[in-house]
């Protein structure tokens, strides 16, 4: 392809006479082959610039391989700008969900919207063909397909009439899974299936491509779609924020004025029911291409930079190669201008040489990227979406072939033109050195490495500093899954918390097991909301903005996710219904309710409930939303005496169990499925998963972008080594005369090999100060990426600084003592 667009631009516009033409191409031709047996002749310089080439060409071919898989193409959504999400805000959180009276309002009042619909996510058990399959699903409200502008590829979606209570007996499956479960057989549409014990009718097929703005987070998507059916809602009842909710804007309709109008129906609730909404609540419209790349684009486009800025070094390495070499073809360049050639004919042969070695460093660099994004897709790093996907494709491979000209135009010509501009006289005697460009060349590839480098020390030290973070619990020999009970076999309270109390008796006398217990949300993994709260002794004013995260947990969890009991108890099965309503509460909500007192014994209510909970317990903070996030004031409800309503309420159905084992725990799997089993032979596993790979999970982000600048930091020093090493041997080539000299008249072996070294030492020292100055100002692009170290971090650049210093001595250590070796006589006798 390169040789291709060198033909294109050498023949230039078509030619009348084709006599000129043929000349024209046996001239390109003759290059070509001349450059091949050029480069031939001395192997050990086109090894070394083809590696250099491909390493550089290869990183930045994977990392736009990246950015063209995750943000360029399209999401399967028509009009993807358009659809947008709808979060609530208010004091403590940034984002999170709306009510059922919200999400109704939104609908009758916006004028900028249309399809506003509701959904949330659950699991459900599809028995009736083979073992029981746990299965990812939606709810979602109908209008919801309408705003994502998506259609089935078989059958149909939901009617408005199906989106009712009582009339929601419909589902809707994803391509994989009807084609991974139902063998893709057409006549599934129109089947009954059963989810959770009841009976579903298939209506349609969605295209595997399509998920929920959210489900790009998590590893599972959605494989099953049902209807939401709210019931029309109580305009008072605006507490329980559960839903997620999506819109399209109208045609013609910017975003700025859907939020201004959003502004304007919030601060109506504030006005109509001042009891339920804070002055900070607001709702805030999101993009879907936003809330799907909003937190990866910035590291990405990053990495995008630091990639350019490793081709450009390795660049200016190839071009040092490149005027090293024209130093020692001098005199055959002044042989060739004596005899004729022109400047342009020079040129055009060197140029065909440069866009040789970098069409062969491109042929390698794109094998080498492949097998980058290979390991990426190997990684799985969770916060990447599509990374599954990744692949080489036209698009990739016209990226790679275009940087493989551009860089072989930009190392190429700045030595072309230098050899150019020879004068064959001097040249057939000694010849000009190019010591002042190649200097430059090597000053500018300290300078670079020095910023990526510092980038990838301070990424090191934030992800060293947040891994050490004490999560508040113990991910050694856990394993995870989760378990739901369908609410038709398990019609109230009591059976649901006798099931989930059968499968832990079942669990811990499992061979190997420790503890078991279960939690609604699993830590790093789920997004808890908060629940008002009322103090014993509060007067009317004080018990504004009381609120804690809350968990629903049975006896046995802090001991299976190792989470320490600093005062008080843990739940036990003493802790009945009809026995005294307790409560657990972590250390962080201690201390903000009951500042210097002891909370053992206090007592709180949650909400509107009457009922008074006593605290019997305080267990450590647990950094529920990820190490970087300061833990959050959380209380703990015992399973059996929990409901989300009155006494006559259903209790959980859906947690997530952890299991401590005494070893590997993955080997647990077939115990924990055979004890599930025992209890319900309808019950199916999902989310399986030790608690380290969650934990891993949930740093993988800054574990990816450290790597990787890692990666391009160790690249662009080794590049610097050579550069400076280079330079340093073709100065001791060119001094040989005047070293030998200096040892003729008494100088030492160590006075030669200290002036080597300085020489090395000025030019590592002359990249560190201006790389420094440039890591200063790349440091503010990846501040977003740090914790706990500040961009300007002086340990970081020092170390950086004298660390590259340091490589630049050591690469100018060969050349110094080779140059202690040089033999006066035979020095001058050479010239």
């Amino acid at each position: 392809m390169l040789v291709a667009l060198y033909v294109m631009t050498t023949l230039g516009p078509a030619s009348p006479s084709n006599a000129v033409e043929v000349l024209r191409v046996r001239a390109v031709v003759h290059d070509l082959r001349y450059s091949f047996r050029a480069l031939r002749k001395q192997p050990a310089f086109t090894l070394v610039a083809v590696v250099t080439l491909a390493l550089g060409i290869g990183a930045n071919t994977a990392i736009f391989g990246i950015v063209h898989g995750v943000l360029l193409r399209p999401l399967p959504y028509r009009d993807a700008d358009r659809v947008v999400l709808v979060w609530s805000h208010w004091t403590n959180w940034t984002r999170t969900w709306v009510s059922e009276p919200e999400l109704a309002d939104y609908r009758a009042q916006s004028r900028t919207l249309e399809d506003v619909a509701g959904f949330t996510t659950t699991s459900f058990n599809l028995t009736g063909s083979g073992d029981p399959l746990r299965v990812r699903a939606a709810q979602v409200q109908a209008q919801a397909f309408a705003a994502l502008g998506a259609a089935p590829i078989a059958g149909r979606v939901f009617t408005a009439e199906e989106d009712r209570p009582g009339h929601d007996r419909v589902a809707l499956l994803s391509e994989g899974l009807w084609r991974s479960h139902f063998a893709g057989d057409p006549s599934v549409i129109g089947r009954d299936i059963q989810l959770d014990a009841a009976t579903y009718v298939v209506v349609g097929i969605l295209p595997s491509s399509l998920r929920l703005p959210t489900d790009y987070g998590t590893r599972a998507a959605t494989e099953l779609w049902v209807p939401l059916a709210l019931a029309s809602p109580d305009p008072q009842a605006r507490g329980n924020h559960g839903l997620n909710a999506l819109a399209r804007l109208r045609p013609g309709v910017p975003l700025r004025q859907a939020q201004a109008e959003m502004d304007t129906i919030t601060r109506g609730f504030q006005q109509s029911y001042p009891n339920n909404y804070d002055p900070e609540f607001g709702a805030t419209l999101v993009t879907a291409p936003e809330e799907v790349f909003g937190d990866v684009r910035p590291a990405l486009l990053v990495l995008l930079l630091a990639v350019g800025a490793v081709l450009l070094i390795a660049c200016a390495n190839v071009a040092n190669l490149l005027l090293a070499r024209s130093d020692e073809r001098r005199k055959e360049l002044a042989i060739r201008i004596a005899l004729g050639a022109g400047r342009a004919r020079i040129v055009r042969q060197l140029l065909t040489e440069s866009l040789v070695l970098s069409g062969i460093g491109g042929a390698c660099g794109i094998a080498l990227a492949y097998a980058l994004m290979r390991a990426l897709v190997i990684l799985d790093p969770l916060k990447i979406p599509r990374v599954e996907e990744l692949g080489i494709d036209t698009r990739i491979l016209l990226f790679a072939g275009g940087i493989s000209l551009a860089a072989g135009v930009i190392f190429g010509t700045i030595p072309a033109l230098q050899a150019s501009r020879a004068n064959p006289h001097p040249a057939l005697k000694a010849g000009a050195s190019t010591g002042w460009l190649r200097h430059a060349l090597v000053v500018g590839e300290v300078a670079g490495s020095v910023a990526l480098v510092a980038a990838a020390m301070l990424l090191t030290r934030s992800f060293a500093r947040m891994v050490s973070v004490d999560a508040g619990f113990n991910a050694t020999n856990v394993l995870t899954l989760r378990t739901s009970l369908p609410s038709t076999a398990y019609r109230d309270a009591a059976s649901t918390v006798k099931a989930y109390a059968d499968i832990r008796r079942r669990l811990r006398e499992s061979p190997g097991v420790e503890a078991a217990g279960a939690v609604t949300g699993l830590p790093l993994k789920s997004t808890r909301g908060d629940w008002g709260i009322r103090i014993e002794g509060d007067t009317g004013t004080s018990r504004l903005g009381r609120a804690a995260d809350w968990q629903v947990v049975t006896p046995g969890y802090f001991e299976a996710l190792g989470t320490p009991v600093r005062a008080g108890r843990g739940f036990t099965d003493a802790d009945r219904a009809d026995t005294l309503p307790v409560v657990v509460i972590n250390e962080s909500m201690a201390r903000k309710f009951w500042p210097g007192q002891f909370a053992i014994g206090r007592r709180l209510s949650m909400g509107g409930n009457s009922q008074w909970l006593t605290v019997v317990g305080i267990v450590a903070d647990v950094r529920h939303r990820g190490l970087d996030e300061p833990a959050r004031t959380e209380m703990y409800r015992p399973h059996a005496q929990f409901r989300y309503g009155g006494s006559d309420a259903p209790a959980v159905t859906a947690m997530t169990w952890v299991i401590r084992t005494a070893a590997d725990p993955l080997a647990a799997i077939g115990s924990a499925r055979a004890a599930i089993r025992a209890t319900d032979p309808d019950l199916g596993l999902s989310e399986v998963a030790t608690m380290g790979q969650v934990l891993s999970d949930s740093t993988s982000d800054r574990r990816l972008d450290m790597l990787l600048f890692a990666m391009l930091g160790g690249l662009a020093l080794a590049l610097a080594a050579v550069g400076v090493y280079g330079v340093v041997s073709c100065s001791v080539a060119q001094r040989t005369r005047e070293i030998g000299v200096r040892m003729a008249i008494g100088a030492r072996p160590s006075d030669v090999r200290r002036m080597v070294l300085a020489h090395g030492g000025r030019l590592g020292l002359m990249g560190v100060a201006l790389g420094s100055a440039l890591a200063l100002v790349g440091a503010r692009l990846i501040r977003g990426l740090l914790f706990d170290v500040s961009p300007t971090d002086p340990v970081t650049f020092g170390v950086v600084a004298a660390g590259l210093l340091a490589v630049a001595l050591l690469a100018s250590y060969v050349p110094a003592r080779r140059a202690t070796r040089v033999d006066p006589v035979v020095a001058l006798r050479g010239e």
